[in-house]
């Protein structure tokens, strides 16, 4: 075939057929013609009146009828997910699968279990052998660097109608989830009468609360059962225990006695690992940690006063003990358990042991004023936060001087902190001014990844769902908001739990080098000081003018350290007033 060719004429026309331009001009008007009216047909007019009319104002329309063949259809999707596993056992935890994995390898029905699966398995194997399920598509493609946006969102937002503070809140252990929200104000010896009811709340429905439960005195602390999502465990401000069925009615179904339970209000919370699930523990401003049995709240199973700091000849008791501010439990130390106290001290108790020195090993100087959080890292075990005073620290069991991470102080005091779920490296943290804040220690120390504020008013309370896309916020105000995080915000990736282990590592050991360090030095100095005593009485014999000189001196040395160290202050304080937290 010849190729197309494509055809063309031209026109051309010469400049003086395209005729005169036009020149306007502004001239008087003139009468050209003038057209007389005629009188026959005047006199055949005639003025109808009224005038009736009919006007259609509308558009026509018309209707018709056909009948056509109906076709449906219909989208389908797969989505797959990892099934099977109980509801403690998280699929994205790799701790969770491997102590469940070990567990029901040890079973005795293990070995015919996978003997019987084996044909059945063997058949699915040959089928996907027959086909390339494998085959990579789109290999040739230039690989282009993910784009990481940290997307917050409120989703939901829950009122309290008399607009008391949020104390505590608690996820539901049920599908789909529901929250579970404290109200009062965390104050001793406050005189003000106060509502006690705590709600139940829908996550889809935020007009009113599904249920609204009654204790006696103002709920503190709230605990869901694990095994039971109908039973919730209340510690109240008078330091008792309700226990609430919500299939039963507003009233707690079993009380403590106010004889056997704290003298102050109960700070701490949580439930224990146990083979029938009923057993919980509470701890409480007198200092005091105590075991309960759902079954017989009539007196406690152990008491333990939680002190630390006493003389030898003084026994552990009420007055030594350090009042309980928080708590932490984790099932995979079910014998272990971290307690945060009112005068900044962090506790690391074992249960096993036989002696009082024994169960409460050691203890950390973690903040100035109440732990007000603190929380296991689900990554190691031996890893974890706290919150108190205007700072986020990160310890390590192995390190007792000192926080081997310490972030930027915040402008307004934190008030709660809690790690992510699924995703090893991160944690999120809420402060007095009303902002939560996301971090991710691979990415920076210093610096949070993601901000946002989330109430004009203080934030008082964080809990993240188990699954980590879902973070419940309370505020002082009443009001639960409720936060969507993105996908890269909430699942792991491929090497974060290794990351993690390298960055503990890494700083674990650099704090074991400064504090032997640290160490030689003090050991040094002691050593001088004899040799330095010895001098000072020399030149203290000599005296006269050299001691004055001496004197003067050491006066101009104190005076020049004291301006340096003022203008260090100085320099900081610009900084920080440009950074904002």
């Amino acid at each position: 075939m010849s190729k197309y060719m494509k055809s063309r004429y031209e026109y051309s026309k010469k400049r003086r057929e395209f005729g005169r331009q036009p020149l306007f001009q502004v001239v008087p008007a003139q009468i050209l013609d003038s057209i007389y009216s005629n009188e026959e047909e005047q006199r055949r007019y005639i003025l109808r009146n009224p005038v009736h009319r009919e006007v259609q104002a509308t558009m026509p329309q018309s209707e018709h009828d056909a009948n056509t063949k109906e076709l449906v259809i219909h989208e389908q999707g797969i989505n797959h997910t990892e099934g099977g596993w109980p509801r403690d056992v998280h699929p994205y935890n790799e701790d969770h699968v491997t102590r469940y994995r070990r567990r029901v390898q040890h079973e005795d029905g293990y070995v015919n279990t996978v003997t019987s699966l084996h044909p059945q398995v063997e058949h699915y194997i040959d089928q996907n052998n027959a086909i390339d399920m494998y085959q990579t598509y789109f290999a040739d493609m230039t690989p282009q660097p993910p784009v990481e946006k940290y997307n917050l969102q409120i989703a939901n937002a829950f009122y309290d109608r008399h607009s008391r503070p949020v104390s505590c809140i608690v996820w539901t252990n049920e599908r789909p989830p529901r929250l579970a929200i404290t109200y009062c104000q965390k104050i001793i010896g406050n005189k003000s009468k106060q509502l006690n009811y705590f709600s139940i709340w829908d996550i889809q429905r935020q007009t009113a609360p599904l249920v609204e439960l009654l204790p006696e005195y103002p709920c503190w602390e709230l605990a869901c059962s694990p095994v039971k999502s109908d039973i919730l465990v209340a510690g109240l401000e008078n330091g008792t225990v309700n226990i609430f069925d919500i299939r039963k009615g507003r009233d707690a179904i079993s009380k403590s006695s106010i004889y056997s339970s704290h003298i102050g209000p109960v700070s701490g919370l949580l439930f224990t690992h146990t083979r029938t699930n009923t057993e919980f523990f509470t701890g409480s401003l007198d200092g005091f940690c105590l075991w309960w049995d759902t079954r017989n709240l009539s007196t406690p199973i152990d008491r333990l006063p939680m002190s630390v700091r006493y003389s030898p000849k003084e026994t552990p008791s009420m007055s030594n003990a350090e009042g309980v501010s928080s708590l932490q439990f984790d099932r995979g130390l079910p014998t272990k358990f971290l307690c945060g106290t009112e005068s900044g001290l962090v506790i690391n108790a074992n249960r096993m042991g036989r002696s009082h020195s024994e169960i409460l090993t050691s203890y950390w100087e973690a903040h100035t004023g109440p732990v007000r959080a603190i929380h296991r890292s689900p990554c190691t075990l031996r890893m974890f936060i706290t919150c108190g005073d205007w700072n986020v620290r990160i310890w390590s069991e192995e390190v007792r001087t000192a926080p081997i991470i310490v972030t930027k102080p915040y402008r307004n005091q934190v008030t709660d902190v809690t790690w992510t779920p699924l995703r090893h490296s991160s944690y999120m943290s809420v402060c007095e001014g009303g902002y939560f804040y996301y971090w991710d220690i691979l990415r920076n120390f210093n610096e949070a990844v993601a901000a946002l504020q989330v109430s004009k008013h203080s934030l008082t309370k964080l809990t993240p769902h188990r699954k980590g896309q879902m973070v419940a916020i309370g505020d002082t105000r009443g009001t639960t908001f409720l936060l969507n995080l993105s996908d890269n915000m909430t699942y792991p990736d491929e090497r974060d739990k290794q990351l993690v282990h390298q960055i503990y590592d890494r700083e674990t050991r650099r704090e074991h080098i400064l504090d032997a360090r640290l160490k030689e030095i003090h050991l040094k100095h002691r050593d001088d000081l004899p040799e330095i005593q010895s001098a000072g009485e020399t030149i203290t014999e000599e005296g006269g003018e050299h001691g004055e000189e001496k004197k003067s001196v050491d006066d101009e040395d104190y005076r020049s350290t004291e301006e340096e160290y003022f203008r260090i202050v100085k320099q900081e304080l610009k900084k920080t007033e440009n950074v904002h937290q």
